[in-house]
């Protein structure tokens, strides 16, 4: 059976290879091509369309490069698809540490009708409150910049001084080499104590987080117990990191 599905992964890796260099072939050149059945070729494609890296139009098929899928909205949509499904790992009365991360910010908001406590060093959650939360929300404190992110030695204090059942966080960049990284100082320190005192963490990073370093490293891969992302990433990346003992899950755009 995981053999089966393997197989059934490699050959949608070699859609995407051939469809990647030709742009747009028909169901019948593609079958030709990998040497299988029209309806297993459709099959696969369905699939692949569903995860967004394809568009289907009367029978042609056309690759959707990260590139094409970058814009605001679709940057927008794969953020919040990825921290709605960070959230789903969450059981009420569970004590979650939260970075300050844009994508990790759609966890918060997928976690306000939860029994659960938030701790967070960004300060943009403030605004989601409202009178029907049901999550508890404490805001770290500390030294506010422009963009309402808290950092210091008021914020560190909050994460060293309690242990968290999950952290989630996102990052800047992601690699099996560099490990976990962040571009400010102050943020990064923050990041190492979420870490730190996290039982479990959750990592939420979008395809162009992979294979990049930003300035300060925060954590090991092995830190991770759960890396999150989008179908943009290849298989034999995420596989490498399935042999670092990571679970992933790539979510398709909400």
């Amino acid at each position: 059976m995981r053999n089966s599905y393997k197989n059934i992964e490699n050959r949608r890796e070699h859609i995407l290879d051939v469809l990647n260099k030709n742009k747009s072939m028909t169901i019948e050149e593609l079958s030709k091509h990998l040497n299988v059945s029209e309806m297993t070729i459709r099959r696969d494609c369905n699939s692949l369309a569903k995860m967004g890296r394809i568009t289907q139009h009367l029978g042609t098929v056309s690759f959707v490069s990260p590139e094409n899928a970058s814009n605001s909205d679709s940057r927008y949509r794969i953020k919040r698809s990825l921290g709605t499904e960070a959230a789903k790992n969450i059981s009420d009365h569970d004590i979650v540490f939260v970075n300050s991360s844009s994508t990790a910010f759609y966890a918060v908001k997928a976690l306000l009708n939860k029994k659960v406590s938030i701790i967070t060093n960004n300060g943009n959650v403030a605004k989601l409150l409202s009178d029907h939360n049901i999550a508890s929300i404490i805001l770290s404190g500390g030294n506010v910049n422009n963009r309402d992110i808290m950092s210091g030695d008021v914020a560190n204090r909050t994460f060293l001084s309690m242990r968290s059942d999950w952290g989630i966080i996102g990052c800047a960049g992601l690699s099996l080499e560099q490990g976990i990284s962040t571009p400010g100082i102050e943020e990064a320190n923050v990041n190492r104590n979420i870490i730190k005192n996290s039982r479990r963490l959750i990592v939420v990073a979008d395809y162009s987080k992979f294979g990049s370093f930003s300035n300060f490293t925060i954590g090991k891969i092995s830190d991770i117990d759960i890396l999150i992302t989008d179908t943009f990433v290849s298989g034999k990346t995420l596989d490498a990191f399935r042999k670092q003992g990571v679970e992933v899950i790539q979510v398709t755009q909400i």
